[in-house]
């Protein structure tokens, strides 16, 4: 008997905790503010970024947010190639070539609503990051991407929302096949790992169906 009883006390919680979840998707656009590390010379890149999303609100305090996400990022003459002169070609100089990567991904978004019934809330979460293009003439970047990202946003109550994360890489983006190949000395190839990191800014609505 008693065994029933707490069978079916723990029926009724989960049966009300669960119709107390809210499941609305959305969509963020925005802008990616973004470089790579360990190259003096780069300079950061801007580039938009896209997501569609579920929002699953589990509590007034937490809610879980699968995304589907797009993402350019790379850097601002992050490659430089160094010609110090020879007997053909005295001269020296560099030329230097931006890095544009195009990312397809996948995003699990943890929102902690910080203070009751406002909008503000912490953003933290893992991301997989596939390669589908980028500018350079072979395969010297390597086709997946892992990566932790982080953030605040505000949210209105008619599901308009604001945020920012940095999102860093935790990868080395260069195959290792391609290591300072033709020999140029070019830090890109040279240097530490060279890691994507952005800042991330975006603009969301969740929808109330």
């Amino acid at each position: 008997m008693k065994k029933s009883i707490i069978f079916l006390l723990f029926v009724a919680l989960s049966v009300t905790a669960f119709s107390q979840v809210k499941v609305r998707p959305g969509v963020r656009l925005g802008l990616n503010l973004s470089s790579v590390s360990n190259i003096d010379h780069a300079d950061a890149k801007i580039g938009p970024n896209a997501a569609i999303f579920a929002n699953i609100r589990f509590a007034n305090f937490y809610a879980l947010q699968p995304e589907a996400t797009y993402s350019n990022q790379g850097a601002k003459d992050a490659i430089r190639y160094y010609n110090y002169g020879n007997s053909f070609d005295p001269g020296y100089y560099y030329y230097s070539e931006d890095l544009s990567i195009h990312y397809l991904g996948v995003a699990l978004a943890n929102k902690f609503y910080i203070v009751p019934n406002v909008g503000v809330h912490l953003i933290v979460g893992p991301a997989i990051d596939v390669k589908v293009a980028d500018n350079l003439d072979d395969d010297s970047i390597i086709p997946v991407d892992f990566s932790l990202f982080g953030g605040v946003g505000y949210e209105f109550p008619f599901g308009l929302g604001i945020e920012a994360r940095y999102k860093q890489g935790l990868l080395d983006i260069r195959d290792d096949f391609y290591d300072n190949y033709d020999e140029d000395n070019d830090d890109f190839w040279s240097s530490d790992s060279v890691l994507n990191g952005s800042i991330q800014f975006g603009v969301y609505y969740k929808f109330d169906f």
